[in-house]
C-alpha cells in the first residue's frame, strides 16, 4: 500500500487577543492604504494627536467581499474606524469590524459574541 502525503499550508487566524481594552472609535487619515496580502487586511491611519495606528481588518477575502479593496480609499483620506483597541495602551493598534469613508460603510467582520 503506498500512502501519499499532501501538505496543506496552514493558515494562520489572529483572534482578537491582546486587543480587549474595549471598543474604539477611531477617526484619522490614511498614510498606508489597505493592504489584502497578509493573513489579515491592514491599513494604518493618523488620528489628530500624530499618532499612527495599525488597523487590522479581516482576512483579506472577507474585507475584499465587504467592497474595501486595495486602492479604493485613497492615500490622505479621512476614515472613522470601529473595533477593539490593543490592551496596551502604549501601542496604538486596534481590529476593526466597520470602516467609514465618506458615505461608503465598510463591515468587514461581523460583531463579536457578547
Amino acid at each position: 500500500m503506498v500512502l501519499v502525503a499532501i501538505a496543506f499550508p496552514s493558515v494562520a487566524h489572529h483572534g482578537w487577543s491582546g486587543n480587549t481594552a474595549g471598543e474604539i472609535e477611531l477617526s484619522g487619515t490614511v498614510v498606508t492604504g489597505v493592504s489584502l496580502a497578509g493573513a489579515h487586511g491592514t491599513m494604518q491611519i493618523e488620528d489628530a494627536d500624530g499618532h499612527v495606528w495599525d488597523i487590522t481588518l479581516a482576512p483579506g477575502p472577507r474585507t475584499h467581499r465587504s467592497g474595501l479593496k486595495e486602492d479604493v480609499i485613497p492615500l490622505g483620506a479621512e476614515v472613522t474606524v470601529f473595533g477593539e483597541r490593543n490592551e496596551d495602551q502604549d501601542v496604538f493598534e486596534a481590529k476593526v469590524r466597520r470602516v467609514v469613508w465618506g458615505d461608503e460603510v465598510f463591515d468587514v467582520c461581523p460583531p463579536p459574541n457578547p
